[in-house]
């Protein structure tokens, strides 16, 4: 018992050590904005102030312990010093859970003299609000049933499995005629638009996810095959093989400005983890998926109307 309080005020005795010695030296983080929607890139504004006779060892910030699910840090600068001992930069952080979320703390190896042993610089804890964003009018995925516990009644399962084979073979056969698929109009069968029949697909994906009850697994991969077969139809990409980095460095300019081609990439990544990391995401979750899919796909098609009327121009 002893032993332990001498062990307890030995640790409350060394915070306090290293407060006091860190008190000269600070690293503030401010977010460019307090509220931002899901998924979308924050900019953290990064000021080092550091007394004469300091000096980092390291200039781009990292994080100090890796960060949790549904934050990802984006990219950090290098600090560029401003004089009087003050360095600034940035980094780019996203997150995909809603409500108020913690920034990733940050932290800098600095010396406190020549020849003196590393510390550890950090920032006071910030945090940002975060809030769901869909596309008006879309239907939500509110009547998918939960997932069956383990351990319950043998047919249900079974149930679920048939389910999901039959969607699979019926996606294998809609994917064969992806280039062939067409609506009617008016009497008139009108051939189908790369977006538009990529649109068109994900509401049907939508719609077999609802009727399996257990297609969230299957529903990520079968968004990402969207994409990646709209982007091949359009010319964009050779196959669809690609990974997820290589898709994104393919992508031209018009594809990938105002941030589109970091969205691709984050929304192939997400179902990258689910079929390969075994991620399981909730229902919420899936939601979003589909959302971040029809408006990255709208996006697209809009880029590109809008190149060709400045060409015809």
């Amino acid at each position: 018992m002893l032993a332990r309080r001498l062990g307890i005020t030995t640790l409350l005795a060394a915070l306090f050590g290293l407060w006091s010695d860190s008190a000269a030296q600070t690293l503030e983080i401010r977010p460019d904005r307090a509220q931002a929607t899901i998924g979308d890139p924050i900019t953290l504004r990064i000021t080092v102030r550091l007394p004469p006779g300091m000096a980092l060892i390291d200039a781009v910030p990292h994080p100090l312990v890796a960060p949790p699910r549904g934050i990802r840090i984006l990219s950090a600068d290098s600090l560029r010093p401003r004089g009087d001992g003050t360095l600034t930069g940035t980094a780019r952080v996203a997150f995909y859970r809603i409500g108020q979320q913690p920034v990733p703390t940050l932290a800098l190896l600095y010396r406190a003299a020549p020849g003196d042993p590393p510390d550890t610089l950090v920032h006071m804890p910030v945090s940002v609000e975060i809030t769901p964003t869909l596309e008006p009018g879309n239907p939500r995925l509110r009547d998918i049933k939960p997932l069956l516990q383990i351990g319950g009644p043998v047919w249900g399962p079974l149930a679920v499995l048939l389910a999901t084979i039959a969607a699979g073979f019926w996606w294998l056969r809609r994917k064969a005629r992806l280039g062939t698929v067409t609506e009617q109009r008016s009497g008139m069968p009108v051939e189908l638009g790369p977006f538009d029949l990529a649109l068109h697909r994900l509401s049907e994906l939508e719609a077999a996810a609802r009727m399996s009850g257990n297609g969230i697994v299957p529903l990520y991969a079968d968004v990402s095959e969207v994409v990646r077969e709209c982007l091949r139809q359009i010319g964009a990409i050779p196959h669809c093989g690609l990974t997820t980095s290589e898709v994104g460095r393919a992508l031209p300019a018009a594809l990938s400005g105002q941030e589109l081609g970091l969205r691709c990439e984050e929304l192939l990544g997400d179902a990258d983890l689910v079929k390969f990391a075994r991620v399981r995401p909730d229902f919420a979750a899936a939601e979003i998926q589909l959302a971040r899919a029809r408006e990255l796909l709208t996006r697209w098609r809009q880029a590109l109307a809008s190149r060709s009327d400045d060409a015809v121009r």
